[in-house]
């Protein structure tokens, strides 16, 4: 009879498994192409780190839940080994895998990492339940299906249990410290004065519950969010290895058509990403958008394109395109949600499977923009001041290089060598505050004897905001351009104050050929000063700072570039500043709301995103808060007016160290020095 049964159910469930597995994998294969088969070292590498090794979810926030995931994951790879084990016993009782016997030294640790296993994957589904119960993180969305697999999973630990237990005490064996567990619960039993075939029974009930919620969980997987214990691991695997700042290349001369707008226009990856959605909320917990009551969470956008895929799923495996199919931005996402991110990549770096929200999001808006002339009508004017005369305002090009008036700045144009391209940007060009911080650069750069130039009135605007408002064609006109200039000018090495800028340069004009060393002038100073070029002192300018600084992270300059602590080094390194950090910092920073072209976009729902932020900074104490961002600067110093915060300053990195250089005379480059 055991054989029987357990050849039917494992043919059964195996079937009815299968026949769902096909029509996810035959969505997959109808789906457009995304090459994820390059570079396997490092491919290799992520899986171990982010999917083996749990990383996002063991070093970093809300540690205690992710420790018990952790856990549960390492017990369900443990116990892999006795599930083989139980199913091979239903055909002969004495089974047990090679070296997994208890008359070996490799066996009997096994069994004793098993039983030790039962215990902590049973108290840590507990610890969740309770999680959900009693606490109820707002990250979490209460979910029947979660107490039922976390139902599983205990189930599983317990019914081990009492197998292992009730064979123990059928054969009246002492305590085994092999088996700690099982010993303790077969002691019990026979403590308990039932018989032998009681305990048979017992020990049946075990082993055909466990071996039946094994079958049930594995078909339940696919319905739901916990999906992701089948796809996770592969999806860890194909990952994306390009920069999260960098967005794909259009090809604008050749394509039909731009940008995501159907079904059929998502690719294999971007389904697999949302098959293995955990639901976790960990993308919520500092998104600027849910934080201040956005239309647009990134779990509720996995589950919502999921849904319309499978809805749409005969369609697509008949083969219907365009037309037939419901638009999806617009339709099945809303534009609100579309344009409410700022791309602060919160929602990526605390994803612990490493799903990709940001390029979706910015295909849909490629999408509108290129083929739908469907955009905010605020950022007309933007598209129209980048194509008319280089920068978003629309301000004069020719006055690019107004700023420096009174300065020795060289222009490329000069003829003089140079080692350092100073790319200005819009905002240092443009911005009255954001020239200050231009100048300012310059006091540095000048008291350091370093060789740079500017391109002046030949520079244009980098793009970037053109091409995450979907704008492809801008952007790639005013990239071209400028590689162009730099080319005639043989530009190695340039200098950003302008996170956008610097990530803009450095992840996606590499796309078009132009490749350069491209440093932050956060990055720039630190250098400096480990090399002694420049000194800091106490002066009467830094005794005007009434209080602490803080430092507020830029989203692009951090979490998608990593640097964090350029800047805060500087700030270290000035006389009397006392740094404090705020609640929101370094990766948990909170974005400004500028992001994504939000910068020149109306915010019309819920709390202004700078608003939230500027609370927080007023609440720490500080008296100013440092910025090494034109955009940090602008929104965060707007905030403070909105909300009568005159007391507290907003200042560059840069102005805080220039106001701290020693009172000598700047340094001219070596061989131009005057004899004066």
């Amino acid at each position: 009879m055991g054989p029987l049964a357990i050849t039917l159910l494992i043919v059964a469930a195996g079937a009815f498994f299968a026949f769902t597995m096909q029509h996810r994998l035959r969505l997959l294969a109808k789906l457009g192409k995304d090459d994820r088969f390059d570079r396997p070292g490092e491919r290799l590498k992520a899986l171990l780190r982010f999917g083996i090794g749990q990383s996002r979810l063991v070093d970093r926030e809300e540690r205690l839940p992710g420790v018990m995931h952790a856990l549960i994951f390492a017990s369900f790879l443990v116990l892999a080994l006795r599930t083989i084990t139980l199913f091979a016993m239903g055909y002969s009782p004495t089974f047990h895998l090679p070296l997994l016997g208890e008359d070996n030294p490799v066996g009997r640790g096994y069994l004793l990492l098993k039983d030790v296993i039962l215990v902590v994957a049973f108290l840590a589904s507990a610890y969740f339940i309770l999680l959900r119960a009693l606490r109820r993180p707002d990250r979490m969305t209460a979910s029947w299906e979660a107490y039922l697999i976390l139902g599983f999973i205990a189930g599983l630990m317990l019914t081990d249990m009492l197998f292992e237990g009730s064979v123990l005490a059928i054969a009246r064996k002492p305590f085994d410290a092999w088996l700690p567990v099982s010993s303790a619960t077969g002691l019990a039993l026979g403590s308990m004065g039932l018989s032998g075939e009681a305990l048979a029974t017992l020990a049946a009930v075990g082993f055909w519950a466990h071996i039946c919620i094994i079958l049930v969980f594995g078909n339940f997987l696919p319905y739901g969010k916990h999906f992701h214990v089948i796809t996770a691991l592969p999806n860890v695997y194909f990952s994306r290895l390009t920069p999260s700042g960098q967005l794909s290349k259009l090809d604008l001369e050749n394509a039909e058509s731009f940008g995501l707008a159907r079904a059929t226009d998502f690719t294999w990856k971007q389904l697999f990403d949302v098959y293995s959605c955990t639901e976790c909320g960990r993308c919520q917990t500092h998104c600027p958008t849910y934080q201040t009551g956005k239309p647009l969470t990134h779990k509720g956008l996995n589950l919502n394109i999921k849904e319309h895929l499978y809805d749409q799923s005969k369609a697509i495996l008949a083969g219907k395109k365009g037309e037939d199919l419901p638009l999806v931005p617009g339709g099945v996402v809303s534009d609100d949600t579309i344009w409410t991110c700022t791309t602060c990549a919160w929602c990526e770096t605390a994803c612990p499977v490493l799903i990709e929200n940001l390029p979706r999001l910015m295909e849909m808006r490629r999408y509108q923009t290129l083929m739908e002339s469907k955009f905010p009508q605020e950022i007309t004017r933007v598209f129209k001041g980048l194509e008319t005369q280089g920068n978003p305002w629309g301000l004069g090009s020719n006055t690019r290089d107004a700023w420096a008036e009174g300065l020795e700045v060289p222009r490329c144009s000069d003829g003089a060598e140079f080692e350092w391209l100073f790319f200005v940007g819009c905002a240092g060009a443009f911005d009255d505050r954001q020239k200050k911080v231009s100048r300012a650069i310059v006091k540095i750069l000048q008291a350091a004897g370093l060789k740079f130039a500017i391109l002046g009135n030949e520079e244009t605007c980098n793009g970037e905001a053109a091409r995450r408002m979907g704008n492809e064609l801008v952007f790639q006109t005013l990239c071209q351009q400028n590689i162009e200039t730099m080319k005639g000018y043989k530009v190695q090495k340039i200098l950003v104050q302008c996170p956008h800028c610097f990530n803009t340069l450095k992840h996606e004009y590499p796309q078009f050929g132009g490749n350069y060393e491209v440093v932050h002038h956060a990055e720039l100073i630190e250098r400096l000063l480990k090399e002694g070029k420049i000194k800091l002192a106490q002066t009467e300018e830094l005794k005007k700072l009434s209080g602490p600084v803080t430092y507020h992270d830029s989203c692009y300059l951090g979490r998608h570039n990593d640097v964090y602590e350029a800047p805060r080094a500087a700030l270290k390194a000035v006389p009397g500043l006392n740094l404090l950090e705020l609640g929101r910092s370094g990766r948990q920073g909170f974005c400004c709301g500028a992001g994504g072209g939000r910068m020149w976009m109306e915010e019309k729902i819920g709390t202004r995103v700078n608003q939230n932020r500027i609370a927080e900074i007023a609440q720490s104490g500080a008296a100013t808060v440092a910025t090494a961002c034109p955009f940090c600067l602008t929104m965060l110093k707007d905030a403070a007016g909105e909300k009568n915060l005159d007391q507290l300053q907003v200042r560059d990195v840069a102005e805080l160290v220039a106001d701290a250089l020693a009172a000598t005379e700047a340094k001219k480059p070596e061989g131009e020095r005057s004899s004066a």
